[in-house]
C-alpha cells in the first residue's frame, strides 16, 4: 500500500515488503545497501565458524591441557590475523569478491580456474556439514531416514536464496537462541558428569597444531571476509581510526573466538565423557532432546550459508563480465548448488572425497598471502571498478602480468607446503610450517615484482 499524496491522512499503516531475492551476482554492491554494521559482522562470523563440527578440534588436539590449547589458538590468532584484517579491509575499499579481486593478480585465466576449485570447496563443504547434521539428529531421533539431511538442506538453500540481506537479520535474530541452545547442553554436561580438568599428555608440535587451527578457522574462511564486507559503509579518509581497525578485527576476532569457545567444549567433553560432540548428549535427555536438535540445526545453517553463498558468487565470477541476460541466475544456482551438495551430504559420498577437498583447501595460504601482497603493493583499490571486470579478448589477456609470475609462487606454495614430511622434526614441531611456506613464497612474489618494476604495469 502506498501513501495517496492527495490525502491529508493516512488510514492504514504500510506493509513491510517481503524480502527481496537476491540478484547482485558478482556486480559491485551499490553505496546505497553497503549498511552492515560492526556488531552484524561480528555475529556473522563467529557464528559462521560455531559448526556442529567445530568442537572436533578438541579431539584433534585431544593431547593437549586446556591452558595449552588456549594458547595454541591465541598464537593461531597472532599469526593468522594480519591477513585477516586486510581481507576485511579489502572488500570496504572496493565492493567485490576476492576472486574478481583475484584477476588483477592471477590472470582472467587463473582467477577462473581458483573460481572453480573454491565453488567445489565450498559446495563440498556444506555437503560434509550436512551430512554431520543430518548424522547428529538421526542419532537424537531416529527412525526418519533421509528426512533430516533434506531438511537441514532445504532450510539452508532457502536462507541463501534470498542473500545477504536476509542472512544477516538471521544471524542476528538466532544469535541468542544458538547460546541458549549450547549454554543448556554445557550446563547438563557439567551436572551429570564430574569435571575433569584436561592436561597435557606428551610433546606438543606447536608448528603443526597452529597450521591444523589456522587451516581448520581463520586462513579458511580469510578469502571470504571481502564477500561480506563489501556490504558494509565505504572506508574513507574521515573515517576515525578505531572504526575502521573494529571494521577490520570483527571477522577475524569472530571466527577465533567460536573456535576457543567451542573447541575448548569439545576437548572438556572429551575428557568427562569420551564423546566431544556435545550435542549427543541430548539423546540422554528425555526433555531437552529438542534442544540440541535446535543447537545443531542452527550451527549447520549458520556455517552453511558462509559456504554456499561464497560458493555461489564465486562459480558466478566465472564470467570475465560478471553480466548476466538472466536476473535470477544467483538463485537458480543457489538451487541447483544446495541441491547438488545435500544429495551427496545423503549418499555419503563427502566421505571420500574429504581428502580432495582438504588437498584444494592447501592453496588457500600462498593464495591469501599473493592476494593481499599484490593488492596493496599494486594499489589495485584506487582503480576504477571497471577494471575488475574486461572481458579478454586475445588468449594472452587472459594471462596479463603479474599472472604467470603469481600462479608460479602459487604452485610452489603448495609445493612447498607438501615437504614438511621431509624437513627434520625438530623444524616442523616449533614452526608452522604452512603459513611460514605461504610467507616465504610470498616474499619471493614480493621481490620478484620489485625487480621488474616495482608493479604491475597498467594496460
Amino acid at each position: 500500500m502506498h501513501d495517496d499524496p492527495m490525502s491529508p491522512l493516512v488510514t492504514a499503516p504500510l506493509r513491510p515488503e517481503p524480502p527481496a531475492v537476491e540478484t547482485l551476482g558478482i556486480a559491485p554492491v551499490p553505496d546505497g545497501e553497503r549498511t552492515m554494521r560492526i556488531r552484524s559482522l561480528f555475529v556473522i562470523w563467529s557464528l559462521a565458524s560455531a559448526s556442529a563440527t567445530t568442537p572436533v578440534i578438541g579431539l584433534v588436539l585431544k593431547g593437549m591441557g586446556l591452558e595449552q590449547f588456549l594458547w595454541v589458538n591465541v598464537l593461531a590468532l597472532l599469526i593468522g590475523l594480519l591477513p585477516a584484517m586486510l581481507l576485511a579491509h579489502m572488500g570496504r575499499q572496493v565492493p567485490i569478491i576476492s576472486l574478481v579481486m583475484a584477476r588483477r593478480t592471477f590472470g582472467m585465466g587463473g582467477a577462473t580456474v581458483l573460481s572453480i576449485l573454491y565453488t567445489i570447496v565450498g559446495a563440498g563443504w556444506f555437503g560434509l556439514n550436512t551430512d554431520v547434521g543430518g548424522q547428529i539428529l538421526s542419532t537424537l531421533f531416529p527412525g526418519h531416514g533421509v528426512l533430516w539431511f533434506v531438511l537441514l538442506g532445504a532450510v539452508q538453500i532457502a536462507l541463501v536464496f534470498f542473500g545477504m540481506e536476509v542472512l544477516e537479520k538471521f544471524y542476528n535474530y538466532t544469535a541468542l537462541l544458538f547460546l541458549l541452545c549450547y549454554a543448556v547442553l554445557a550446563y547438563y554436561l557439567l551436572e551429570r558428569y564430574a569435571f575433569i580438568m584436561p592436561r597435557q599428555r606428551g610433546a606438543i608440535d606447536w608448528g603443526e597444531d597452529i597450521d591444523l587451527i589456522l587451516s581448520f578457522s581463520l586462513l579458511s574462511w580469510a578469502y571470504i571476509f571481502p564477500t561480506v564486507t563489501r556490504f558494509c559503509p565505504p572506508s574513507t579518509p574521515e573515517e576515525s581510526p578505531v572504526r575502521r581497525v573494529a571494521y577490520m578485527l570483527a571477522p577475524g576476532v569472530g571466527v577465533m573466538s567460536a573456535v576457543v569457545i567451542m573447541g575448548a567444549l569439545g576437548r572438556v567433553a572429551l575428557g568427562m565423557t569420551g564423546e566431544w560432540n556435545i550435542a549427543l548428549l541430548g539423546q540422554h535427555l528425555p526433555i531437552w532432546g529438542e534442544v540440541s536438535a535446535i543447537g545443531v540445526i542452527l550451527a549447520i545453517a549458520h556455517t552453511n550459508a558462509m559456504n554456499l553463498y561464497p560458493a555461489v558468487t564465486t562459480l558466478l565470477a566465472v564470467n570475465p563480465s560478471g553480466r548476466s541476460d538472466h536476473r535470477l541466475l544467483q538463485p537458480m544456482l543457489v538451487i541447483v548448488l544446495g541441491l547438488f551438495s545435500t544429495i551427496l551430504a545423503i549418499l555419503g559420498i563427502l566421505r571420500f572425497i574429504q581428502g580432495f577437498l582438504s588437498a584444494l583447501g592447501a592453496l588457500l595460504f600462498p593464495f591469501t598471502f599473493i592476494l593481499v601482497v599484490d593488492w596493496f603493493h599494486g594499489r589495485y583499490y584506487v582503480d576504477a571498478v571497471s577494471r575488475f571486470y574486461c572481458q579478454p579478448r586475445r588468449l594472452q589477456e587472459w594471462f596479463l602480468w603479474p599472472a604467470p609470475w603469481a600462479i608460479a609462487m602459487l604452485l610452489a606454495g603448495v609445493g612447498l607446503g607438501a615437504s614438511a614430511r621431509h624437513l627434520p622434526r625438530l623444524t616442523v614441531h616449533f614452526l608452522p610450517w604452512q603459513v611460514c611456506s605461504a610467507a616465504v613464497v610470498t616474499l619471493i612474489y614480493y621481490l620478484g615484482l620489485r625487480i621488474a618494476g616495482a608493479r604491475a604495469p597498467r594496460s
